[in-house]
């Protein structure tokens, strides 16, 4: 069964030959190659136990002609005569999907579309995607319990791609859709930095981590202003 938040990633899928890493029982490619989104699929799994778990189920949904599942560490999957139409990097942290992308990029042939779902902190991979000349064509924020969660999609455009600090940290779509998600995203993080900094009862002796702090929030409430204002 397929989460809401990989069908949304399935709606941004394009051409016939996905590659999805950490794929998570092989979930989305599953689901791809049946709704006719894609014709073949690469899942790679840096670890036996979900490795194994992909192969059970592409073999239980008899589509092992199709899907072909890789033991690996993230993009080295690849090999130099793979398609990849759109690479999914879903359901990990901001960090580790940038580290990803930043030492596997060089396993990667032609342009392919990224489409990327992150748990925490996207901020690293706005930034090493705009240095590897991919925009932000697409994004959204969804929530899920008390979770917020980043989907983002990027197309390789031959222009230099460059992000002020606040569309790093809140990505440019976000900021311009202006989404309600978004915005109470906006305000939950304003509480939180604004409860940590009134808890702090020596700031002197806290600078760094006060200084941090005020950053933080003079970009929170830039965006939150900008929000409002339009």
């Amino acid at each position: 069964m397929l989460n809401r938040r990989l069908k949304i990633v399935s709606d941004y899928i394009v051409g016939d030959a996905l590659v999805d890493i950490g794929s998570d029982h092989a979930y989305l490619p599953i689901y791809a190659v049946n709704e006719k989104i894609i014709k073949t699929a690469i899942c790679g799994e840096i670890a036996r136990g979900p490795y194994d778990s992909s192969v059970k189920n592409v073999q239980q949904n008899q589509l092992s002609d199709v899907i072909k599942i890789r033991l690996g560490d993230g993009l080295s999957v690849l090999r130099s005569m793979d398609d990849a139409d759109t690479i999914t990097i879903c359901g990990m942290g901001g960090p580790l999907i940038a580290s990803i992308i930043e030492t596997g990029m060089k396993f990667v042939r032609g342009t392919p579309r990224f489409i990327v779902q992150a748990n925490t902190y996207p901020y690293p991979i706005r930034k090493i995607m705009a240095e590897h000349n991919y925009k932000i064509t697409d994004e959204l924020q969804l929530k899920d319990g008390p979770h917020f969660y980043d989907i983002i999609v990027f197309d390789y455009t031959e222009e230099t791609v460059e992000y002020s600090e606040a569309e790093l940290r809140f990505g440019p779509v976000n900021i311009d859709k202006r989404e309600p998600v978004f915005i109470a995203q906006l305000e939950r993080e304003k509480s939180h930095i604004e409860k940590i900094l009134n808890g702090i009862n020596d700031r002197e002796k806290n600078i760094d981590k006060v200084v941090r702090l005020e950053s933080n929030l003079k970009y929170v409430d830039e965006v939150l202003e900008n929000v409002k204002d339009k």
